[in-house]
C-alpha cells in the first residue's frame, strides 16, 4: 500500500505479487483484504486504486472479488518492458457494503497521524 498526501486525499495505491506456488490458495484475496482493512477501517482512506496485468486475468479475478470497478486502462514497465493494465478503484461505500472477515489492527493508535490520519 502506498500514498501520497493521504491526509488530504484520502487515497491509497495497492498492489501485490504472489509466486506460483502460491497463488489459487486465497492468499492474494487474504492478503488485499488485510491492506484494505488498514486504508479503511483503520486510517479513514475514501478511496483505494490497484491496476493488473492484461494478461493476467487472475488479479484482476481478485479485484474484482473484493468490489474494485475498472478505472481505465495503465501501463506499468516491470524489467524495463510497457505492458498495459486494467486500472481499477474501491470506494470507501463498496468496501464497507461487502461482507468480509474481520481484520483486527493492533497498536494503531500510536502512529496514526504519521499516516496523516485523523481519526
Amino acid at each position: 500500500m502506498a500514498a501520497r498526501d493521504f491526509g488530504v486525499l484520502r487515497r491509497v495505491a495497492t498492489g501485490s505479487w504472489l509466486g506460483l506456488t502460491e497463488q489459487r490458495q486465497g492468499y492474494g484475496t487474504e492478503m488485499r483484504g488485510a491492506v484494505l482493512a488498514l486504508a479503511f477501517d483503520g486510517l479513514g482512506a475514501e478511496l483505494a486504486e490497484t491496476e493488473a496485468f492484461l494478461d493476467d486475468p487472475a488479479s484482476a479475478g481478485v479485484s474484482r472479488a473484493i468490489g474494485y470497478v475498472p478505472n481505465g486502462v495503465g501501463w506499468l514497465a516491470p524489467n524495463g518492458v510497457a505492458r498495459p493494465t486494467q486500472r481499477f478503484l474501491l470506494t470507501r461505500e463498496r468496501w464497507s457494503a461487502r461482507p468480509r472477515a474481520h481484520v483486527a489492527i493492533d497498536g494503531l493508535e500510536g502512529c496514526r497521524e504519521l499516516f496523516g490520519a485523523t481519526r
